[in-house]
């Protein structure tokens, strides 16, 4: 078994590479499977809970895998994060171009995430950050749904500060998850492994869990309330279950009001007898 450091900086923004084992490097599965996970479902989290916020969604743009253009004079220059997000922009302008470019919009976006693959997580780790910090972007997100094999860590975060990424502390959260706060979210990103699944479907039964097959998974908690966003099975949990009550409610209801249209009859039925 060899192994080996990835040929870059001895530190990244403060946090020293790991080294990779190839022997453990999940180069057999497609990265499709790595990936569309968390690509598919963050955006999901994201939409409901900031439409649940009341904020303007029409003014809130998030992409995935589109050219962000950075230098106005070399257009052939871009990153392409796998989801990034920018608040109070004119979406139709920017959806009528090929790419969101910096110098057009008029600001950069303010949140960027990497999710790893085996073909371009050095590029996420030596490459991009030195990019996003220089364009503005206000956090810089990278989650390895591997479990480390590929970032050294699942959960890694950076924040602008005065025009340097500085890292953003990921510290055990109340459920002991792996988890980084996002200022511009307003939301914990949390890093969830496998085996505590049910441990955590015990802490918030409505949570539905899907096993997407990779050792950890990504999983955003409102800080506010301690609960986790619910993907799309949770989702029709929870409103099954509104439901339910709702129909429970209404039923003890119809009885309420046919126990007191019963009390009438007898009511006025004594009267007559009188």
């Amino acid at each position: 078994m060899v192994t080996r450091t990835t040929p870059a900086k001895e530190f990244i923004y403060g946090i020293a590479p790991v080294p990779i084992d190839p022997d453990d490097m999940p180069d057999r599965i497609p990265v499709e499977l790595i990936q569309a996970p968390t690509i598919e479902q963050l955006p999901f989290f994201l939409n409901i809970y900031l439409e649940g916020l009341g904020e303007d969604v029409a003014a809130l743009l998030m992409l995935s895998n589109i050219p962000i253009r950075y230098d106005p004079l070399n257009r052939r220059l871009f990153v392409a994060p796998d989801i990034y997000i920018a608040f109070d922009v004119d979406v139709a302008a920017i959806r009528e171009k090929t790419s969101y470019n910096v110098w057009e919009v008029g600001k950069p976006p303010e949140f960027a995430l990497e999710v790893a693959s085996p073909s371009t997580y050095q590029r996420d780790l030596y490459e991009k950050p030195e990019i996003y910090e220089r364009t503005g972007v206000g956090e810089y997100w990278m989650f390895d749904p591997t479990g480390g094999n590929l970032y050294g860590q699942s959960l890694t975060g950076f924040r602008l500060v005065e025009g340097i990424y500085e890292p953003i502390d990921i510290v055990p959260n109340e459920h002991g998850l792996e988890s980084g706060y996002s200022e511009v979210l307003r939301l914990r990103l949390c890093s969830l492994e496998r085996s505590r699944h049910s441990e955590l479907a015990a802490v918030q039964p409505n949570l539905d869990i899907r096993d997407d097959h990779n050792p950890v998974q990504m999983l955003v908690q409102d800080p506010q309330t301690g609960e986790y966003l619910l993907n799309d099975r949770g989702l029709l949990a929870r409103t099954r279950q509104a439901e339910a009550r709702a129909a429970r409610a209404e039923e003890q209801t119809e009885q309420a009001e046919a126990e007191v249209e019963r009390l009438r009859e007898r009511l006025l039925q004594l009267e007559q007898s009188e």
